[in-house]
């Protein structure tokens, strides 16, 4: 599902495959909260800002937590 999730955010999926990824992301939890992660990152890669309520913050919180190595002063919300 992850990889299914990465590309359909790539467009590399067929119409078919978009459906079913769309529809496992609509009702189910998990490939939804990867969904939700995946588009933050990509635009936290692309210097995007995102108004928040402090959701993008949790979200980095958890992936320090899960050993992901990101710079403690780094803040998901600053215009750089």
């Amino acid at each position: 599902m992850s990889l299914n999730i990465s590309m359909l955010l790539d467009g590399q999926l067929s119409p078919e495959q978009v459906t079913t990824t769309l529809g496992e992301v609509a009702v189910e939890a998990l490939p939804r909260d990867r969904y939700s992660v995946y588009v933050l990152i990509g635009d936290a890669l692309r210097g995007n800002s995102t108004p928040d309520d402090g959701f993008s913050v949790r979200i980095f919180e958890r992936l320090r937590r899960d050993g992901v190595a990101i710079e403690k002063s780094f803040d998901p919300l600053k215009e750089y």
